[in-house]
Formats: C-alpha cells, sequence, structure tokens
C-alpha cells in the first residue's frame, strides 16, 4: 500500500517537476534518513542516490545539518507544515536561494512517519529584491545629501560694483571658489567664469544692473583649475532709486548635479530590472493606488500594465482575498516590516490564479511613507503541486477513495457534530466475500479490479454527503451522518447487498460476487471512534461466520 503511494508520488513529480523534492523518512527514534531525491534535486545540489538511506548528518557539515534537522523536527513534532528560506550552492559553485515547504505525513497512529520537502527556487525573486533595495537605498541617500547641501550648509555671497568688480563676501566665498577674499577683492567676477559662460555672466549681469533679479546657472574654475557648477543670483543693490551695484549667491550645484545623474541611473536600473522580470513589480502609493505596472502584467495576466495604473492593487483580485490583502498592507506600512501573502488574481481567459507577493514598504529620510514595492509571483503549479500531495496522503491510489487517515478525520468531526447536536450516526463495515479466490485463482490484476469495482458500486448506492473509504485490501468502511433511523441504515446495506448482484464482467471473466456487511449506530452518549469501529468490526465477524451475502446490525 505505502509502495504503491510512493511509486504513484515518484510518478508525478518526475513528470515536469522543476522544484526539488525530498522525501526523508522518520523511524520511531526521531532519526531521520533520506528515502527519494527526485531528478533536479540531483543536478542542483550534486547529491546522488548513494544518500539514500543516509541520515542528514550523514551528507551534510554539522552546522547545515542543525539548521535542516530543526526545521524537519519541528514539522514531524508538531505535525504542521512548515516553510523556510535557505540557499545553496551548485556543484559548479554558483549560490542560489530557496523557499522550503516541509509536509509531515501521519501514519493511522497519529505519527509521523516521512516528512516530504518541495524546494522552491527564489534565487530571481531574491536577486531582484537585492537589487531594488539597492537601488532604493541609494535614492535615499542622494536626497539626504541633498537636503544636508540646501538647508544646512550657508551660501557664498558677494558684493559687486557696476562694472561687476568683487568689493566684498563672505568666508564661503573661499569654501566655493577656492580662492581667499583677498585675492578676489578688486578682481572681476568675469575672471572667475570659463570661457564658454563668459557672454552668458556678462548678459544676465546686465540684466541685475538694469533692476531686475535673475537667477542662473555657469561654470567657474576654482583656484586650482577645476570645473565648478554653480547656480547664481543676481539681486541688484538699489540706493535712492539707482542701481549702484549687485549682491550675488553663490551656491554650488556641482553636488546636486551628480545625485540628480545618480538619481535618474537608479531609476533607469530599476525601470530595466522591473521591465524585463517576470514576475510583477508594483508600486503603490498611501491610498494603495498602483502608480507603476510592470509590463509582465501583460505576459502574466493579459492584462497591461496601463489597464492598472491608477487603480487599487486589489483591482482583479478575488472578492474573499481583498481584505485580507488590505490589511496586511495596513499592518506592513504602519509597523515598517515587510508583508508576504497569497490570493488569487483574475486571467484575463485562465480565470483565478494563484500569486504569492512580498512587499516593503520605503519610506523617506524623515521617515514619512513614499511608497510599497510588491514583487508577486505566480505560484499556480506549486499549489496544484501542493493539492496533489495532500490528495496522496488522505487517498487510497488504487481506488482514488479515502484512505484510513482520512476516514478517522471526517469520523472525529462527525462524532463532535453527533455529540454536539445528537444528530444520528452509523459507520458500516464490509468485504467481499471469498475474495482471497479471486487473487489466488485470477490473479492479483483482476483481483485489483474487482476492489475498484466494489468502491464504485458502494460510492453510487449511498447518499451525497455520505463517505466511503478503502481501509486495505478488500475491507471498506462507510461513515453515515445524520442518519434518521435504523430503518434508513438497513435501506442502504440493501441497496449495497443488492448492487454487487448485478453482472460483473472482469477482463473477460463474468464472476459472481457478494459482500458482508457489519453495523454499527452510534448511541447518543458515551460513542468514540474506537467503540464504533469495534463494533461494526464484530457485526461484520458475526455476518462472515453465519450466512455471508448479509449485514447485522448492533
Amino acid at each position: 500500500m505505502l509502495h504503491a503511494e510512493m511509486v504513484n508520488l515518484d510518478h508525478i513529480l518526475m513528470d515536469g517537476l522543476q522544484d526539488m523534492v525530498f522525501v526523508v523518512g522518520v523511524n520511531e527514534r526521531h532519526e531521520m534518513f533520506y528515502k527519494y531525491i527526485n531528478r533536479i534535486s540531483m543536478e542542483k545540489t550534486g547529491l546522488t542516490r548513494n544518500c539514500l538511506g543516509k541520515s542528514i548528518y550523514d551528507i551534510y557539515p554539522k552546522e547545515k545539518a542543525d539548521f535542516l534537522y530543526s526545521h524537519y523536527f519541528k514539522a514531524l513534532t508538531t505535525l504542521e507544515v512548515v516553510t523556510y528560506e535557505d540557499s545553496y550552492h551548485s556543484p559548479e559553485g554558483e549560490k542560489y536561494y530557496s523557499e522550503t515547504k516541509l509536509t509531515p505525513l501521519k501514519d493511522e497512529k497519529g505519527r509521523c512517519y516521512q516528512v516530504v520537502a518541495v524546494v522552491h527556487d527564489i534565487t530571481g525573486k531574491k536577486r531582484a529584491e537585492f537589487e531594488l533595495k539597492e537601488y532604493w537605498n541609494l535614492i535615499s541617500e542622494g536626497r539626504q545629501r541633498y537636503r544636508s547641501l540646501f538647508e544646512y550648509s550657508l551660501d557664498a555671497m558677494i558684493t559687486l560694483d557696476m562694472d561687476a568688480n568683487v568689493l566684498n563676501g563672505n568666508p564661503m566665498v573661499e569654501s566655493v571658489t577656492g580662492y581667499s577674499l583677498t585675492e578676489l577683492i578688486c578682481t572681476s567676477f568675469y575672471t572667475l567664469v570659463d570661457l564658454d559662460n563668459f557672454r552668458e555672466s556678462k548678459r544676465f549681469f546686465q540684466i541685475a544692473m538694469d533692476g531686475t533679479p535673475v537667477t542662473y546657472r555657469t561654470t567657474i574654475l576654482n583656484n586650482v583649475g577645476h570645473s565648478i557648477e554653480l547656480s547664481v543670483k543676481f539681486t541688484p543693490i538699489i540706493i535712492n532709486d539707482e542701481v549702484t551695484g549687485v549682491f550675488g549667491i553663490l551656491r554650488d550645484v556641482s553636488e546636486n548635479i551628480n545625485l540628480n545623474r545618480k538619481y535618474k541611473e537608479s531609476e533607469d536600473r530599476f525601470k530595466i530590472i522591473a521591465e524585463h522580470a517576470h514576475d510583477l513589480i508594483t508600486l503603490l502609493d498611501a491610498r494603495g493606488e498602483i502608480t507603476y505596472a510592470s509590463p509582465s502584467y501583460q505576459t502574466v495576466l493579459g492584462f497591461g500594465d496601463k489597464d492598472y495604473e491608477g487603480n487599487l492593487f486589489s483591482y482583479n483580485v478575488h472578492p474573499d482575498q481583498v481584505q485580507e490583502l488590505e490589511d496586511s498592507f495596513i499592518h506592513s506600512i504602519t509597523e515598517g516590516v515587510p508583508c508576504k501573502l497569497q490570493f488569487q488574481q483574475k486571467h484575463r481567459t485562465k480565470g483565478w490564479i494563484w500569486f504569492e507577493l512580498h512587499g516593503t514598504p520605503v519610506f523617506d529620510d524623515r521617515n514619512r511613507f513614499v511608497h510599497m514595492v510588491v514583487v508577486s509571483r505566480d505560484i499556480t503549479l506549486q499549489k496544484e503541486y501542493e493539492s496533489k500531495l495532500t490528495h496522496f496522503a488522505f487517498h487510497d491510489s488504487l481506488t482514488d477513495l479515502p484512505n484510513r487517515r482520512y476516514f478517522k478525520k471526517v469520523l472525529t468531526e462527525a462524532l463532535e457534530e453527533h455529540q454536539k447536536n445528537q444528530v444520528g450516526l452509523a459507520v458500516m463495515m464490509m468485504d467481499l466475500d471469498n475474495f482471497k479466490w479471486v487473487n489466488d485463482e485470477l490473479g492479483h490484476d483482476i483481483g485489483d479490479e474487482v476492489i475498484k469495482e466494489f468502491g464504485r458500486r458502494v460510492q453510487q448506492n449511498i447518499g451525497e454527503n455520505d463517505v466511503v473509504a478503502r481501509l486495505g485490501g478488500d475491507e471498506f468502511v462507510v461513515l453515515l451522518p445524520n442518519v434518521k433511523s435504523t430503518r434508513q441504515v438497513e435501506a442502504y446495506a440493501q441497496q449495497i447487498l443488492q448492487a454487487m448482484q448485478d453482472k460483473w464482467e472482469i477482463n473477460d471473466y463474468v464472476l459472481e460476487v457478494s459482500a458482508s456487511i457489519g453495523i454499527a449506530i452510534a448511541p447518543l452518549e458515551g460513542a468514540s471512534e474506537y467503540s464504533l469501529l469495534k463494533t461494526a468490526d464484530e457485526s461484520l465477524y458475526e455476518v462472515k461466520e453465519t450466512s455471508k451475502n448479509s449485514y447485522v446490525i448492533k
């Protein structure tokens, strides 16, 4: 049974799955050993099939093994899915980043007997996040330097006579030009200006002399011949209604120009990343509106980026998840922490598809919110594989009916409902009469087909809310919640027995097949999983010892 499940699991994981998959067995002493490693795992990590049967500590250095063991141990002791991020090096030495999801599988005693690890490559997303963070840090640094330059530094100030000769200035003039005031006084301002800007400076000086303040940008040469970019403001000095000179404010904007250039380069690099990324990259303002959507929206969702810009991020998000999404963003901005969420978004032709987003709030140097950077990745395939793994854990591989593990789960829930609301509850245990003869005489292939047909007929003759499960071999069990009376339970049993009388044609064999059924009806008080199953099993034994092809109810 367990071997058949593993063969099925191996087949599905090997067909087109690009994620790394490891199956780790667990013994009663909580020792872990590798039972399965898929092809892509061996290619990416350099591990081989020689690792099968070996423990984590046999394969990895102690520090790495301790790290892995702590997560696997958490999964097997809590019996809950554990997710963590990790990194590893390929056989060529290249570093990759991954997100691992550990799913513990329990046996019928509720003990974890193995852990399935699905390792998803998030290298591209991580590198994009690192790049984005670097670029936004650069922009933030530029803004801080820009503020320091314009808000906290003193300007150089000079006074010029009517011929543009320097009359006086403050100490900051030397800081800007490299010349001391002693060297500048009585010299022409034009001697500082490079030849390309000489005529322009004379023109703006004349505008000021005509009585109009003016600001312009020019280039001067300092005392060692280096070019300095200046913002110059000329203000006429008016005495007795006559212009007698000009007051000048000189601001060194070389730093600002460089910062603006870096800012522009950062924006260009951000656009290059965003426009070539396969993930969805989105910028949101404080209202949650999309101010930028990457071109990948077109290829991933079938809608153009311009369809989203100006809309709320919840646009085309599944209605059931809008509130959770908004709450997550508000918490992220309020607490200044990243957020991570899985949600569904509408594709133009494919309907709802699953995404996982990573949102990072960005603040300015005054800790004011600027925008949220959101990177969303299509995880539809991952969700489908998780669903298949869950299905394998709770369904029989031969009949695709629920297995013992799933039946115990729904039985527990039905008992809680039975005891809480005093509703009827019954369990039917059944198997085929003389099934051993089918296997011995006709072979196990025919036997498997008989078991599948038996399960199908039982399922067709019970209610929509009833559950049929295969316990193993030819043994099946049926849960009847909310039954109204003993007569209703007997009617189900008679339907199932009658269904067995219909013609059986299996691979050119015509068979006569019958079944025996043991039934337990739960009392209003004192019922338990164990007592119900035990009573049903005893009833089945009684039928087998007496008449067969019948039922006994207790």
